[in-house]
């Protein structure tokens, strides 16, 4: 069997040229998850608060499916007519009888998982309540808010019920968990933005514990003073986030190594912030934050939104 000669030189250089040019999708818009609970109604003001500050549009999605749980008795009406009723009647409580042009509605069928992470793909920030009812049920970390924070293509905002973002102070920070990982660059860079919107300082925490040094300090053995590794770690966090930090001249920044265990610590801090921002992925103090041990324990108990940022997010179009 003879192969096929190669392309000359000069149609191998037009092939090329030709070839089309993978698509960066310019995100404009928030997505927030409905079902009705009282946790996805605090995430629905908490999304528009958002859009509106960054100018975004904001669409509401409700997933319906025929079998999503068992009962006994047959449904008043249709799914898609009560997945529909449902979207009304929730945005008429948060936003009054008059909706903004800005804002949408939608209902989808099928799984609510692959109906988020579609919308995900295109979108500036996915916003879900910490739990759920019918298509969300489960959802303390454990099932649809685990899978989309995990897997989303946008950052993924969750909202507690208790969340109240009116009653904040002027100065509440925006809480960052760091570790020097891809993962945690992406959460600072999202998280300085934000501050820059909502005119927050921001907080940067490296968290450490003696049985998990990080790795550069291990071939020093144990012979240095929990207050030499403190110096150390906070060294490194100000040469990983300088260049960062520069390019928001105008947000308030400090930066903190501690010893501590990450959850206590972020959990801690999430009392009196505005927002706690993570990597979803993770390594050093903040390993395995693909919302499997940190992650889901710091989005589970956090007295504040947690904001999960994958490494690679959308573009957002306002920086």
């Amino acid at each position: 069997m003879r192969l096929p000669r190669p392309l000359p030189r000069r149609r191998r250089t037009q092939e090329r040229r030709r070839a089309p040019r993978p698509m960066i999708h310019v995100s404009t818009s928030v997505i927030v998850a409905i079902d009705g609970s009282s946790a996805s109604i605090s995430a629905l003001r908490h999304a528009k608060r958002f859009a509106e500050a960054r100018k975004l549009r904001l669409r509401a999605v409700s997933v319906w499916s025929t079998v999503n749980t068992y009962t006994p008795f047959l449904p008043a009406g249709l799914p898609t007519e009560d997945a529909t009723g449902l979207l009304a009647e929730v945005s008429r409580e948060v936003f009054g009888d008059d909706l903004p042009d800005w804002y949408e509605q939608k209902a989808v069928k099928g799984s609510t998982v692959r109906a988020l992470l579609r919308e995900s793909r295109t979108a500036a920030l996915l916003v879900l309540g910490s739990r759920g009812l019918g298509g969300f049920t489960g959802l303390l970390l454990g099932s649809v808010s685990a899978q989309c924070a995990a897997h989303a293509n946008c950052p993924v905002m969750i909202i507690h019920e208790q969340n109240d973002a009116a009653s904040l102070p002027a100065d509440a920070p925006i809480v960052v968990g760091d570790d020097g990982s891809a993962g945690s660059n992406a959460a600072l860079e999202w998280a300085l933005q934000a501050a820059e919107t909502f005119v927050a300082p921001v907080q940067i925490v490296r968290s450490w514990t003696i049985d998990r040094l990080p790795l550069q300090y291990e071939e020093l053995g144990f012979n240095l003073s929990s207050e030499d590794v403190n110096t150390r770690v906070l060294h490194d966090l100000v040469t990983d986030t300088l260049n960062r930090i520069e390019r928001h001249p105008t947000v308030r920044v400090t930066r903190e190594a501690v010893m501590a265990h990450p959850v206590a610590e972020l959990i801690s801090r999430s009392q009196h912030a505005r927002l706690l921002v993570v990597g979803s992925r993770g390594r050093g103090g903040f390993a395995r934050l693909r919302l499997g041990s940190v992650g889901a324990e710091s989005a589970s108990y956090s007295h504040c939104p947690v904001v999960v940022v994958p490494p690679r997010a959308n573009q957002n179009p306002n920086h």
